[in-house]
């Protein structure tokens, strides 16, 4: 009779153990693959050592890398992004990509290089370009929310609704300092790394090239969080608009002024800073409530409007 019982104990802690391996798996397996890319290191070694190689580089299936590269600033819109840019020519260089990727988590090297404008290619759907809007839609206040973001990245962000958004639809620009810390005095280090700060030479900088009509700069005291109060349109502080992104928007806003929307959002590599299309997806929670990227369904895809349809 003991023989049976302590044989039934083994069964069930075998049991038990296997159901909580395959849950763990499971829960790992989805709930980190599936909601984030994962990154490998590659080493830079080698008799091209001192070019430019990415520091991480995605693994198979973790996100889409491929497609059109990014064009530099300067009005050559055929002309790829060059491998200088990412070269590194001296220690001070090295230390303002490794600190980048430090505070930053993406190349800042070659963000400083870029500048703060650049050409983009046009991602949209052929259906979505010939697209009509009417001119009656209504102006959009944009705010922009950053804490201690790179201040090349914000200042092509800011460029970038300038350059492509209607002035019309434009009422203004709000850049909405969390409580940032990389200023001068703050962090020397970090500035003499980095470039300029978000503190002083930002509010020189709006006022210098004249954009106080447009882009307000306002400084909380302490951490509010990302949202607060009623707008339209929110970005993050280091991205880029491409044509016509401001229309597709508000268009449904003024059809059902309880709408809210979100667009289609291309990629730009943490680590060249490439700009390419993104698939048609939308974004949801797996079980591990982590957030990911799904696949909109074929059949979804399938009406008469196609890709310019909503996706709800």
């Amino acid at each position: 009779m003991g023989s049976v019982t302590l044989r039934y104990f083994c069964y069930g802690c075998l049991f038990t153990s296997v159901t909580w391996s395959v849950l763990l798996f499971l829960y790992f397996s989805l709930g980190q693959d599936g909601g984030r890319p994962t990154f490998r290191y590659v080493p830079i070694q080698g008799p091209q050592a001192h070019r430019f190689q990415p520091r991480f580089t995605r693994s198979p299936g973790g996100g889409p890398e491929q497609g059109i590269t990014a064009v530099p600033a300067g009005g050559n819109k055929q002309a790829n992004l060059s491998p200088e840019m990412g070269m590194i020519f001296n220690e001070e260089d090295q230390e303002v990509r490794d600190m980048g990727y430090h505070k930053h988590a993406f190349n800042v090297l070659i963000s400083n290089r870029l500048g703060y404008h650049r050409d983009l290619p046009d991602t949209r759907d052929d259906k979505c370009r010939d697209m009509i809007y009417p001119l009656s839609l209504p102006a959009a206040s944009v705010v922009i929310c950053f804490f201690n973001e790179a201040f090349s990245a914000l200042l092509r962000t800011v460029h970038s609704v300038l350059d492509r958004t209607p002035a019309y639809l434009l009422h203004e620009i709000i850049l909405v300092d969390d409580s940032s810390e990389l200023g001068k005095l703050l962090i020397p280090v970090v500035y003499l790394y980095l470039g300029p700060d978000l503190k002083e030479d930002l509010d020189s900088y709006v006022q210098q090239h004249n954009l106080q009509g447009k882009v307000k700069v306002v400084r909380n005291e302490k951490r509010e969080g990302l949202i607060r109060g009623r707008v339209l349109v929110f970005l993050d502080s280091h991205c880029e608009v491409n044509e016509a992104w401001l229309q597709p928007l508000l268009a449904p806003i003024q059809r059902d002024r309880k709408t809210v929307v979100c667009p289609i959002i291309d990629i730009i590599s943490a680590d060249t800073l490439a700009y390419s299309p993104s698939p048609i997806v939308r974004g949801g929670f797996n079980w591990g409530l982590h957030f990911k990227w799904d696949p909109v369904p074929a059949s979804e895809l399938n009406s008469p409007e196609g890709a310019v349809g909503t996706i709800r």
